[in-house]
């Protein structure tokens, strides 16, 4: 038994040493010649509220995206594992809109400006539904009004497609219509986690999926802020969205919505 007991003990040993080398390989992960530090991260890993320290409501608005967000602990909680973003056609009383959803976001509480920012989550795709993982300025206005300022798209979805977006806005390539010229549609693995990414330098925004690159956005030579409004801070915005604009209308059988966050790990370089 004592034996036993001492086998037991070195595989756990070896397992927890495996998991501290993961993290400490994710940490310096190079891309080419750059080693990263880690400088924000949220593993959700306890339950209920999210972290309000890193964290705040997204607030309803007119835009397609923002029409339904409503701020509470139904629409955004975590499960002991995952941030889960939902969206329902629940009675509120006193809030009378045919849809809830929930969204998060590091606006006043952290923003970046170039670095890799890493995402694991999944979604449920259905009729009408719109999860979203992307980066606004902290200043909206710096260069402008949207998309003048420039918008990160770094994974949506919509409806039932088999394919996620990554896209980039600003003043260059977007047009009156919303619509926007850089952009690409990746395979990912349906119904399951994937990660999704951004390697942003001065010079370029690479897209990844799963460590694979999909698109890069480069600068231009001489670049004026209509074409690379990327070089300001920028917060990030988790959010689970549905039943106007892009997607459309909604499939009452698709709901509830969800997208689960794993974590969300942000770097930049040493």
């Amino acid at each position: 038994m004592k034996i036993l007991n001492l086998l037991v003990t070195g595989v756990l040993l070896c397992c927890s040493c495996s998991k501290l080398i993961h993290k400490r390989d994710k940490l310096n992960t190079a891309a080419g010649s750059v080693v990263w530090r880690m400088v924000f991260s949220d593993e959700f890993n306890t339950n209920g509220t999210f972290d309000a320290r890193k964290w705040r409501f997204c607030e309803r608005r007119t835009s397609a995206w923002s029409k339904y967000l409503t701020s509470g602990p139904a629409y955004a909680q975590q499960d002991g594992a995952n941030l889960i973003l939902k969206m329902d056609n629940a009675v509120i009383a006193g809030d009378d809109v045919p849809y809830h959803s929930g969204g998060i976001q590091t606006a006043g509480k952290f923003s970046i400006r170039y670095g890799k920012i890493e995402v694991r989550a999944k979604f449920k795709a259905g009729r009408g539904s719109w999860p979203a993982i992307w980066m606004m300025p902290e200043l909206p206005s710096s260069y402008g009004p949207w998309p003048n300022s420039g918008e990160i798209d770094i994974m949506e979805h919509v409806n039932n497609e088999i394919r996620i977006h990554q896209t980039i806005h600003n003043g260059s390539v977007t047009n009156a219509s919303g619509a926007s010229t850089a952009t690409h549609a990746a395979n990912y693995k349906v119904d399951d986690y994937n990660t999704y990414s951004i390697i942003w330098s001065p010079d370029a925004i690479e897209f990844y999926v799963n460590d694979l690159l999909q698109y890069t956005y480069a600068k231009a030579a001489n670049a004026s802020s209509q074409q690379w409004p990327f070089d300001q801070p920028f917060y990030l915005i988790l959010n689970q969205a549905g039943g106007a604009g892009w997607p459309g209308p909604i499939t009452e059988a698709d709901l509830p919505f969800e997208l689960k966050v794993d974590w969300v790990r942000m770097y930049k370089p040493l």
